[in-house]
């Protein structure tokens, strides 16, 4: 994939013009998304078109999990949980599909965590008995579901 990214790349520089060149090297190693945007919009058939779209993609994959936790206030409380899973869908096959992926994905998440803190099989079971869920649809129909371990419930 990465000689895939650099031969696009490369061909693309050689056949890109002068001022589009300029503007691409300005923008091309911004995490910010709204800059990617800017070169798409000024050239929206630029040369390096499809590499600004795969940045942009990569982008928002690595702040989706810090987006989501920050920007809803239906996670209530200010309760800081150490083991958590946060999942969401957009709403497209109906709402039992989405909130089943939602769940997955959330699911997938807080295993992860298991994961890193090299929980023992018994410590993950005994959690797994313990999660709670929170669940959360916005404006735009998308669903998001929590699945976590209450801090309270471990110390016990």
């Amino acid at each position: 994939m990465k000689n895939i990214i650099l031969s696009l790349l490369l061909l693309s520089y050689v056949y890109a013009n002068k001022p589009e060149k300029q503007y691409w090297d300005e923008v091309k190693n911004s995490s910010d998304i709204e800059l990617l945007k800017s070169y798409k919009k000024q050239y929206p058939h630029g040369t390096f078109e499809k590499i600004a779209d795969i940045k942009i993609k990569r982008l928002r994959q690595n702040t989706f999990e810090e987006d989501e936790i920050d920007s809803h206030n239906w996670i209530k409380g200010n309760v800081q949980y150490q083991f958590y899973g946060i999942g969401k869908a957009n709403k497209h096959k109906g709402m039992h599909y989405q909130e089943n992926l939602a769940r997955g994905r959330a699911k997938k998440k807080l295993m992860k965590l298991y994961n890193d803190k090299n929980l023992s099989n018994k410590k993950m079971i005994k959690y797994n008995n313990m999660i709670e869920t929170k669940q959360y649809i916005d404006d735009s129909e998308r669903i998001y579901i929590m699945l976590y371990v209450d801090n309270y419930n471990l110390i016990n």
